[in-house]
């Protein structure tokens, strides 16, 4: 068996912790939203009980698991977690005293971040509007009617998803990880956008002297340039500058 992952901060717990519990990039996305307005939040007003950056970690991915409709029991989400942050200690054990200790700081620690959150917990995501605005990105090269191909076609002729193709696959990860900035300051669509024109850049397949008719094409005209340009201003000051 492999030895236990070196985590260096609660953004690679929460990655983690993610991975090992299988779910999928809108939740992990999900949970970042939470965390960036929990953050946010802190650093604006008279703070409420402040919370250790695991325990938000760890609560928003719990919540996340719930809106994005990939529930997660208290169990499943706390014996992976413990272990994860405790790797020299021995496992969680069910029943126990300290099982009960730390569900019960996790149902608190929930209650504190509805209150954040204003118990909205539907917060739109990049990803709502990616799929679409790859579709259009690669519309413009004619090929056959792949969509129009049956369930079973597309099986037999492995057709997949454009969020599975390797342009869809950088950009979902981009917008999985979104930083602080970018989530809070930034509409989902010009999110998705900057990450798609990110991406195509680092692909060499764009031309950058059509930015504005590109932006127009693809997000319909509902994203403003200027937005859409601090915004990828934003992805070069994050680091998050993924090799495609």
């Amino acid at each position: 068996m492999a030895s236990l992952p070196a985590l260096e901060n609660a953004n690679s717990f929460m990655d983690m912790l993610a991975d090992v519990l299988r779910l999928p990039e809108e939740t992990l996305a999900m949970s970042y939203a939470y965390m960036h307005r929990y953050w946010r939040f802190q650093a604006s007003s008279v703070p409420l009980d402040l919370l250790d950056p695991y325990t938000v970690a760890l609560c928003t991915v719990s919540l996340a698991t719930k809106s994005t409709e990939s529930p997660r029991r208290l169990r499943s989400l706390l014996l992976p977690a413990y272990r994860l942050v405790h790797p020299n200690s021995a496992p969680l054990v069910i029943p126990s005293a300290q099982y009960d200790t730390l569900r019960n700081t996790l149902v608190r620690a929930e209650m504190v971040m509805l209150r954040v959150l204003k118990f909205e917990l539907r917060i739109p995501l990049p990803f709502e509007y990616l799929g679409k605005y790859i579709e259009r990105a690669l519309g413009a090269v004619e090929v056959e009617d792949i969509e129009g191909l049956g369930r079973e076609r597309r099986e037999e002729y492995r057709v997949v998803d454009v969020g599975d193709t390797g342009l869809g696959r950088v950009c979902r990860e981009m917008v999985a990880q979104a930083d602080y900035n970018l989530s809070n300051f930034f509409p989902a669509r010009t999110v998705a956008a900057a990450c798609l024109w990110r991406a195509l850049e680092r692909r060499g397949q764009l031309n950058h002297e059509q930015r504005q008719k590109w932006l127009a094409e693809v997000t319909g005209g509902k994203v403003d340039q200027t937005d859409f340009d601090e915004g990828l201003d934003e992805l070069e000051k994050s680091g998050k500058l993924w090799t495609a």
